[in-house]
């Protein structure tokens, strides 16, 4: 296992918050003392969470698959290693980011945006109906167009700022915890979403 992940599990592990506000704590305590059940309903609980989060920050809807699988390997195999001092959404994030780092180093890899592949699926259900409460097609179709160009431009900033940005503003994530998941101080955290914010209002522009 690579350093930098042992040591950022390590670490998240050890931080002192309060614990007992976080409900998902008595869940992994439980997945410690062996409790199968107890796991699968983490996993249904956070899997699509991380999933989302490590598609936006690798790039690659199959890579993001990979790495929600490999974080959930994680979490079972150094399950003894978690202190209920920690938040768990904290330890689990901090994982997640290892490994999405992790993937985005790798030297064979390169930063593809497929988000917005179209996906080759059957439609058996005949033309939609009009729907009298639908947005018009020019605001349907621009409300698409900024969606695109946002991610696109998420995929484009440096990869801490991407993973700032995802954790603090689409995941909800205190600055204090950005700061541990990311092992920088919250003014590190603040400057890196401060530079993340004026990129993607240069990128988006036309939008506004």
């Amino acid at each position: 296992m690579a350093a930098p992940l042992r040591a950022g599990i390590e670490a998240a592990a050890g931080t002192a918050t309060t614990a007992s506000s976080d409900p998902d704590v008595a869940l992994m305590l439980r997945v410690q003392a062996g409790d199968q059940g107890a796991y699968r309903e983490l996993f249904a609980k956070f899997a699509p969470r991380i999933l989302q989060y490590a598609r936006r920050l690798v790039g690659s809807e199959a890579r993001a698959e990979e790495v929600t699988q490999d974080v959930f390997v994680q979490v079972f195999r150094f399950r003894d290693r978690y202190r209920p001092e920690a938040r768990f959404a904290t330890w689990l994030y901090t994982i997640a980011t290892n490994l999405c780092l992790n993937e985005l180093r790798r030297p064979e890899r390169h930063l593809r945006v497929d988000l917005w592949e179209k996906r080759d699926e059957p439609d058996d259900e005949g033309p939609p109906l009009p729907d009298r409460d639908a947005v018009d097609p020019e605001t349907g179709a621009a409300t698409r167009e900024l969606a695109r160009d946002l991610e696109v431009a998420i995929a484009a900033l440096p990869p801490k700022q991407r993973a700032a940005l995802l954790l603090s503003r689409m995941d909800g994530l205190a600055y204090r915890d950005v700061g541990e998941t990311l092992g920088i101080s919250e003014g590190a955290v603040k400057a890196l979403l401060f530079r993340a914010t004026h990129a993607l209002k240069a990128r988006l522009k036309a939008h506004m």
